[in-house]
């Protein structure tokens, strides 16, 4: 399937590892030209290379995108090498975790920061570019928890800005859909990235389980009865940014293979 996005601009948001990178690589296997923004430098340049590796074009760049100028600089420096992103994947750690009566107000202000403030501030750069071209696809990576919080993971902050970022996804897509604008979010599930081995090691230690264990018993309760992977977010994400998506927005899609009733 032509997707239609062969020479657009697209920029990662945390593409270094995980389903950043994965989306970076399905990106760039489209003909998008890809930009992998990320904190750390040597995971950056590793992504670099391994999707340049594979035959795309990308290049990386080293920028805090929780932050307004780390934002600034991942988006000089996408247009600085290929021109003005065509295409956002916002996709940036959620901040700190913890159950309500455990976090202070700072933690929450760090979730808002992190999930609405900083969406607030990725769209202001894109959207002038997009907005004159009458073409753009704006993608957050946000969890399932918009649906239904998880009940062993503490994370009262992160759910309640995950929402809030949700939210304001929709109205963007109402405001923006008449500049050729789609704005959507894909809700993660159990999906093998060094981050969900770690909080999930944690869950099973406290159980006595090794991890190997904890997990075979979780995948067994879902209806796809394995773990998704960073490829299987990827390629969800590439349609919703693609041409043939363009009657798509102010929409979440869950991609976690069913399991989301499970979980809980």
């Amino acid at each position: 399937m032509d997707l239609g996005i062969s020479g657009k601009v697209a920029l990662v948001f945390g593409g270094s590892k995980g389903i950043g990178l994965g989306c970076a690589h399905e990106f760039a296997r489209e003909g998008c030209r890809t930009v992998i923004a990320a904190r750390t430098q040597a995971t950056i340049d590793d992504a670099v290379t391994e999707v340049q590796a594979a035959g795309g074009d990308a290049i990386g760049v080293s920028a805090d995108c929780t932050t307004k100028d780390g934002i600034a600089k991942a988006v000089k420096a996408a247009t600085d090498a290929f021109g003005p992103p065509d295409i956002l994947i916002f996709n940036v750690d959620s901040g700190p975790k913890g159950s309500f009566l455990e976090v202070d107000d700072d933690t929450f202000a760090a979730a808002n920061n992190n999930n609405v403030m900083a969406f607030r501030w990725a769209v202001q750069a894109v959207v002038p570019h997009m907005q004159k071209q009458g073409w753009g696809r704006i993608l957050t990576i946000g969890t399932n928890s918009v649906k239904a919080p998880h009940r062993k993971l503490a994370r009262a902050a992160q759910n309640t800005y995950r929402v809030g970022a949700l939210a304001l996804s929709k109205t963007l897509s109402a405001e923006l859909g008449p500049m050729g604008i789609t704005v959507n979010t894909l809700g993660t599930g159990a999906i093998a990235t060094p981050q969900f081995r770690e909080v999930f090691t944690k869950i099973a230690e406290a159980q006595g389980q090794t991890y190997e264990e904890h997990i075979a018993e979780r995948v067994g309760q879902w209806p796809v009865r394995r773990m998704g992977t960073p490829k299987d977010m990827a390629a969800a994400a590439a349609f919703l940014c693609s041409g043939r998506a363009g009657y798509i927005t102010g929409q979440v899609l869950v991609v976690d293979g069913g399991n989301l009733e499970v979980l809980q």
